[in-house]
C-alpha cells in the first residue's frame, strides 16, 4: 500500500500521470488468501444461533414452533387396565358383620318393597301381571330366607369366638368349632325354630320333595 510512505501531494501528482484506474489499483490492498482463511469463519467455530422471526419491526422477535419429527416414535397404547374390587387387595378384606351393619336399612327397604307388591297382588286381576308379582315375590322370599341362615352362621362363629377367647382369660386351652360342629348347631336351631312355628311336617315334605326329585335326575 503507497498510500502510508507517499504525501499527499506526490500521491495526486502519481494520479494525475499514471490515470486514477491504475492509481487506485496500486492504492487498494487485498488481503492474502491465508489471512482470509483466518479471518474468515468455519462451520465448526461459528456457533449455531436460534432463528427468530417477527410479523412487523415493532413486534417482539418470535422463535418457530416448527421442529423436525423423529423418525422413531414412542407410540403409547391406549389398552385400559380394570379391577374387580371383589378380588383385589387394594379394596380391602370383605367381612360379613361390618357389612350387614352397615347397610341394615336395606332389609327395611325390601321389606316395604315386599308389602306393596302383596298388596298389589290383591288387587291384580291380570293373569299374566300376578305370574310375575308372584315370581318376584317368591324370588324375595328366598333372598331372604338366604340371609338369615348366613346371619345364624355369623353368629354361630361369633359365640365360638366368644367362648373361645373366655377360655384364654381363664387360662384353657382355646377350642375353635369346627365346620360339621357349626353346621349341626344351625340345623338343631333351625328345627328347634320350625318346632316352635309348627313347621316341621311341612319342612320335611318339602325336603321329601326336593330329594325325590334329584334322584330323578341321576336316574
Amino acid at each position: 500500500m503507497l498510500s502510508g510512505d507517499l504525501s499527499i501531494g506526490e500521491l495526486l501528482k502519481l494520479r494525475e500521470n499514471i490515470g486514477t484506474k491504475k492509481f487506485d489499483a496500486l492504492t487498494t490492498q487485498k488481503p492474502n488468501s491465508t489471512e482470509a482463511e483466518a479471518t474468515s469463519p468455519t462451520p465448526e467455530t461459528t456457533p449455531t444461533s436460534p432463528q427468530f422471526k417477527r410479523s412487523n419491526k415493532r413486534a417482539p422477535r418470535e422463535m418457530s414452533s416448527k421442529r423436525k419429527v423423529s423418525v422413531i416414535r414412542e407410540i403409547k397404547s391406549g389398552k385400559r387396565t380394570t379391577r374387580d374390587p371383589r378380588f383385589d387387595d387394594l379394596s380391602g378384606t370383605f367381612r360379613e358383620n361390618v357389612f350387614q351393619d352397615s347397610y341394615g336399612f336395606i332389609k327395611d327397604i325390601r321389606s316395604e318393597e315386599k308389602t306393596q307388591l302383596q298388596a298389589e297382588l290383591k288387587k291384580c286381576k291380570d293373569p299374566n301381571k300376578r305370574d310375575q308379582l308372584v315370581r318376584l315375590i317368591n324370588k324375595m322370599n328366598t333372598a331372604e330366607q338366604s340371609q338369615q341362615v348366613k346371619s345364624e352362621r355369623q353368629r354361630l362363629k361369633v359365640e365360638s369366638r366368644k367362648r373361645a377367647m373366655h377360655n384364654v382369660k381363664q387360662g384353657k386351652n382355646p377350642y375353635f368349632a369346627k365346620k360339621s360342629e357349626l353346621r349341626k348347631s344351625e340345623l338343631k336351631n333351625k328345627f328347634e325354630k320350625l318346632k316352635k312355628e309348627g313347621k316341621v311336617d311341612k319342612y320335611l315334605a318339602k325336603r321329601r320333595k326336593l330329594n325325590l326329585q334329584k334322584d330323578k335326575k341321576s336316574l
